[in-house]
Parts: C-alpha cells; structure tokens; sequence
C-alpha cells in the first residue's frame, strides 16, 4: 500500500506551525480570536508557501467546536480534536468546499456554486460554509463576473478563500471585494529549521551541508524541500553524504563551476572552453552547470563588494573564492556574471554554444576594456573637436576692445542696413541660406562679453530675413508645426545682449510661441548663433504691412528711406 508522502504528512496544523508567514498567521489568529472574521480571503504568493495550508487552518479555527479553550499562548488556533477539526484534518468535511479553478473555470461551475451557498451547513449552531478555490486567475472572464455579486455579499454563513499564485490575472474587481494577503517565499532559515525538525522525527541523519543544498534548490518553497529531501532519503537511505545529496540533485561539483568562474576572471579562454567541453562530454546537465557558475560568480561579486556572503557560502568556500580576486578588477567580475546569468539554454539545453559565448565576451570584452590602459602613455591624443578654439583662448589674453552695443532707441530708429552697420562687431553674423555648414576658417569661438561671434565671413548681419531662411528650415527639420508658427507670422526686430526679439504680427501667433514653444526656439537660435539666446517677442501689427509695400521697398532702396517704428505700436 502506498504511504502518505512526506509534505502531506507533515502539513502544519496549527498556526505556530506555518514556516515563514508569522505577520499572517498572526493577523488570521487575532481575527478569530476576536470574531472579525471577513467574508472573502485573497491569499496570493509563489507556489509552496502556505496558501492552501492556511486557508485550511482558517477554516478549521473558524468551526472549531472548542476553539482551543487552553490555548494560552496563542488563543484562536484549532484545537485538533473536535468532529470538525478532525474532519477538516482527514478531507471529509462537509462545510469546507475545495474548487480547483484550472478543471472548474467556467460559468456553470460558478452558477452552481453560487446556488449552493444557499444551503446552511450540515454542522449548523454556528458553523460556516468555506468555499476554497485554488488558483482562482484560472477563471474565465464570464465565471469571475458571475461570481461578483455573491462574493461581495454572501450569506452569513459563507465565507469565501481564493488562493492564486498570479495575483495579477485576478481581475480588480475581484480583488477589491477581498482582504489580500501576500505570502512571500520562506526565508532560508525558516526552511532549514523546518527540514531539520521534519528529518529528526523521521529518524534522517542529514549533515548541514546536505540540508542547505535541498533548501538552495528549493528556491522558498517549502513543499518542493521536503519533497526533495523524501527523494534523496529514497536513493540513499535515511543518513545519506552530502556528495549523495549533491548526485540526487543532480548538482555539478563545485570545481568544475569554480574551475570556469576562475578562467573566465583570469582571461583564460581556451582552458575555459575545454571545461565547458569536459562537461558535455560527461553528459552533464549544462543548465545546472551555469547555475552554479552564476553563483560563484555572484558569491564572488559579493565579496568582491564586501558584502557579507554567509547567505551565498560557507566560511570556508568564502576564503576559497576570496583567493580568487587578487588583481581582478570589479568591472570584469559584473561582465562575467552578466554573460553567464543572460545565457539562453532553454532552447537547446545539450549545446554548449551558449556557455562558450559567455566565456567568449567575457575574456575578449574585458581585453578590449583594457587595451586603452596599456597604450603608451607618449601618445598623441586623439584630436577633438575643441581644437579650432584654441586660437581664441590664445588671443584671449590680449582681448580687442569691445564697442558698447547699441541702445534700444538706436535700433527703433535705425533702418534694417543700419542695424546691420551697428550690430556688426557685437551680434552674430546670420548666414546666407546653403552657406550655414560651411564654418568661417578664421571666425572666433566667443566674445568677452558672451555674445555669439560671427558665422559668416561676410561680416553682414541679416534680421530680416532671419527667420525666413535659417530659423525656419531648422524648426522644419525638428517638427512642422515650429514652421508653421513662424511661416510669415514674425521676423527679427533685434539682437542686443543675447536677447532676439520677434517682431509678431498677430497675437495668437505671439501667445502660441511664448506660453508653449518658446524654449524649442530658444534651443534652435542658440544652436544657429553658436550661444545661449533667449527668445523676446512683441506685437506690431503694422510694420508687416508697411515694410512689404513696394513703395517703401522702392523709398528705402533709391532715396535712402528709413521705416520707424514707434512706442505706441509696442504692447
């Protein structure tokens, strides 16, 4: 006859016995204990963490008959004794429903479900209807919706327990009816104490070496440890070595994955590649393997960091690994581990390809990293693109003399060849359109005073056209709608201590640049200029009209005309 199997045996039966989740067990206990008990339960966590074990123990503490009157340390936990603790205990009770939601998702599961919770217990006085469904994100769409009503206002007598291992599937809807628990995996040490009490009173003689291994490749699951831990007493008896645990495993040895972590820190590629051959040759389960580089590597990175790496190793593999960091800088310890840790094996686990191209980038990556350090150290420098500035940090020294820039009157009254004449030692020089990425070979970085040096060689400066032929083809690269605002709406009024000013002719146009885009432009012009710019607009409404009259142009251009521009056309 087959016997019961180690997890099932050793299922905990009071709260005191749930590994690990004590901020859960302990809140449960006190909603007992008080009688506040909710209506509906999401217990939410990785798989072997005590969902199922908890859900039972909540519903066997609820229809306890007794309520373990001499519990004095911890009231509310099951008593154990009672018809409907032991019935809970053997899987006969009437009043705990299980579901399981992956065989039962659809809507007539959950219709018939929902008709039931009309009946009243078999027990009745005070007990409850518990509805446990497992892996509840396995319902379909219609059955969740179906399940709503009822959920949020069941009869008293019903109280509902999901449990789900991808609380994300489960919709919000559901989960805002709920009192949520997050079960977290169970911590190192609560396992290893549990798989050493579990192995005592089952007569086992584990070393605790032995126990750490089943608990590392259990990964926080309780249940997948004690599972491992019957399959290793199984192949080797109930006192097997630890070099049995690790073959049960199916653990690589420790030197083989040291031996690669070690060649791959050292450079040595093709005694690395001979290993990863060694192992493959031994039929050996490379994906095992790599997980066992990946931690020395990971144990060594800790180290390496002077974090504490008892929860990686030993003390003794701690001093083994530490021999291993003289001389190996960190940035090659993080590309190792990296390589190793992104290695793809799932889609053929038998190729080594993976494993060598991990080595591959570590060694040859790290000695690329490394090749500019050992250049020698009388070589020219690259030459960057600051150079054609170092005439002006020369000629710095000896500054020309600055003339003031211009008043603001001056440039009201001034024509647009005036202000071309004035600004032409303190503003920048706007270049003819198809010249602007032709630099002037001997036009200075900067002037003193920060304003923009010239772009051209031809020592003119351009407002008017300004915007047409240099801002706009840029802002048009950038996006059109920065064209658009500026396609015959404004033009440049002046350029006096790094301030632009635009002149606009309508006032949407003039509040469109500067409550929303007026730092794009900003960006635009100083790239053009060459220096920070900042961007002032204004309205004149009339001078568009005016300077574009063919009369005016015909006034400006034979007689000398100049057009003004008044104060009172200002905002």
């Amino acid at each position: 006859m087959p016997t019961e199997v180690l997890y099932r045996k050793w299922r905990p039966q009071r709260f005191a016995d749930v590994s690990g989740q004590e901020l859960i067990t302990r809140t449960l206990l006190n909603a007992v204990q008080s009688a506040t008990v909710s209506h509906a339960y999401l217990f939410a966590g990785p798989r072997g963490t005590g969902k199922t074990t908890t859900a039972r123990l909540l519903a066997k503490a609820i229809n306890c008959e007794r309520n373990a009157p001499d519990a004095t340390e911890r009231p509310g936990e099951p008593c154990n004794e009672c018809a409907s603790c032991r019935a809970i205990a053997e899987g006969s009770a009437l009043d705990l429903i299980e579901l399981d939601a992956a065989s039962n998702r659809g809507i007539d599961d959950i219709r018939e479900l929902r008709d039931n919770t009309n009946y009243m217990p078999s027990a009745g006085g005070t007990a409850h209807k518990v509805y446990l469904i497992d892996e509840v994100h396995m319902l379909t769409e219609p059955a969740f919706n179906a399940l709503l009503k009822t959920l949020e206002e069941p009869p008293v007598h019903v109280i509902f327990i999901l449990a789900t291992t991808d609380a994300h599937k489960v919709p919000a809807t559901i989960v805002s009816r709920c009192q949520r628990y997050e079960f977290k995996r169970i911590p190192h040490a609560a396992m290893v104490a549990r798989l050493t009490q579990i192995a005592e009173a089952e007569g086992m003689t584990l070393a605790p070496d032995a126990v750490d291994l089943i608990v590392r490749e259990a990964t926080g699951s309780l249940r997948d440890a004690i599972n491992l831990l019957e399959q290793v007493c199984d192949s080797f008896g109930k006192a097997p070595p630890v070099e049995a645990v690790r073959e049960a495993l199916g653990l690589i040895g420790d030197e083989r994955a040291l031996q690669l972590a070690r060649q791959a820190l050292q450079g040595d590629l093709a005694g690395g590649l001979a290993t990863i051959a060694a192992v493959r040759d031994d039929g050996l389960d490379l994906r095992q393997f790599q997980k066992e580089v990946v931690l020395r590597l990971r144990a060594l990175l800790h180290l390496q960091s002077g974090a504490s790496p008892e929860a990686l190793l030993t003390a003794e593999q701690a001093s083994e690994l530490a021999t291993l960091l003289d001389g190996v800088p960190a940035q090659r310890t993080i590309a190792a581990l990296r390589a190793f840790g992104t290695a793809d094996l799932k889609t053929d686990p038998l190729s080594p390809v993976p494993l060598e191209l991990a080595l591959a980038d570590t060694v040859l990556g790290t000695a690329e990293a490394a090749a500019p350090s050992r250049a020698p150290a009388a070589a020219a420098p690259a030459p960057s693109r600051a150079a054609p500035a170092r005439p002006a940090r020369q000629a710095a020294s000896t500054p020309p003399r600055t003339p003031s820039p211009p008043s603001r009157a001056d440039l009201r009254s001034a024509s647009a060849e005036d202000i071309a004449a004035m600004l032409g030692s303190t503003a920048p020089v706007i270049p003819p359109a198809g010249e602007a990425s032709e630099p002037a070979p001997a036009a200075p970085a900067a002037k003193a005073n920060g304003t923009p040096a010239a772009a051209t060689a031809s020592g003119e400066l351009d407002l008017e056209t300004f915007v047409d032929t240099q801002l706009r083809p840029l802002a048009r690269k950038k996006a059109l709608k920065y064209d658009a605002l500026l396609n015959g709406s404004c033009r440049a009024v002046s350029f006096e201590d790094g301030v632009l000013t635009l002149g606009f002719y309508a006032d949407a146009h003039h509040k469109k640049t500067v409550e929303a885009e007026r730092k794009v432009y900003e960006q635009l012009v100083s790239q053009l200029l060459g220096s920070p710019v900042t961007i002032r607009c204004i309205i004149t409404p009339k001078l568009r009209i005016i300077s574009k009259s063919p009369l005016v142009q015909h006034a400006v251009e034979t007689h000398g005309a100049k057009i003004v521009e008044r104060d009172d056309e200002e905002p």
